[in-house]
């Protein structure tokens, strides 16, 4: 049966699809929720037991199950309605693009000190930070695109390198970390309420009961 739509109940189903979209993206529901626990776990343990075999497996696991979940949680929830890509706006895209560049230049000058340092002749010490300088810029390019992932992400990645090193991280320079993990718990709750509200919106459309 033909359907005609107004103006307004086009303009709406396009809301509805820019939000629906968002969550491929930009908001990462209960994603933003298992991110910011990993960060209080990770954080909190290193902040109780220093560093060691037990704490480098624990931070380095539950960092790379955040970046596996996460986009588990994304497939698997956010994407009820099938396959949508958010395009972003030219400043956030320039924003990201911004923020990953001078990451890598900075992880790159640190590389290069630290094979100039004479550091690859304690290769315990010097490949775990080799690794990060070398996968963070990828990670952060590929996986992580608000401002608390990339906060949370180089934080983690950071203290994954130090422990593994054999070393205890200096915590109060990064207690942005804890900070931001628990502004991602709260967001990724509100996003996840939302989304369900959107499913909601989604499911009782005309078009979709025909």
């Amino acid at each position: 049966m033909d359907t005609t739509y107004s103006r307004d109940a086009i303009a709406d189903l396009q809301g509805l699809t820019r939000e629906y979209a968002s969550f491929s993206r930009s908001r990462g529901g209960l994603g933003n929720v298992l991110g910011g626990v990993v960060g209080l776990v990770v954080f909190g343990a290193i902040w109780l037991f220093g560093h060691g075999l037990a704490i480098t497996v624990l931070a380095v696991g539950l960092t790379a199950t955040w970046l596996v979940g996460k986009e588990t949680i994304r497939r698997r929830l956010y994407r009820r309605f099938g396959e949508v890509q958010e395009t972003w706006t030219g400043t956030a895209r320039r924003t990201h693009r911004s923020g990953v560049l001078l990451f890598t230049l900075i992880l790159l000058a640190f590389a290069v000190w630290i094979v100039a340092a004479g550091w690859l002749s304690k290769p315990a010490v010097a490949w775990p930070y080799l690794i990060f300088c070398l996968a963070t810029p990828l990670i952060l390019w590929r996986c992580l695109y608000t401002l608390g992932e990339i906060m949370v992400g180089s934080g983690l990645l950071l203290m994954c390198a130090v422990v593994a090193s054999g070393h205890t991280p200096a915590l109060l320079g990064l207690l942005t970390v804890p900070c931001y993990a628990a502004a991602m718990i709260f967001l990724g709750l509100f996003e996840h309420r939302r989304f369900r509200a959107l499913e909601t919106r989604l499911r009782t459309r005309p078009e979709a009961q025909e």
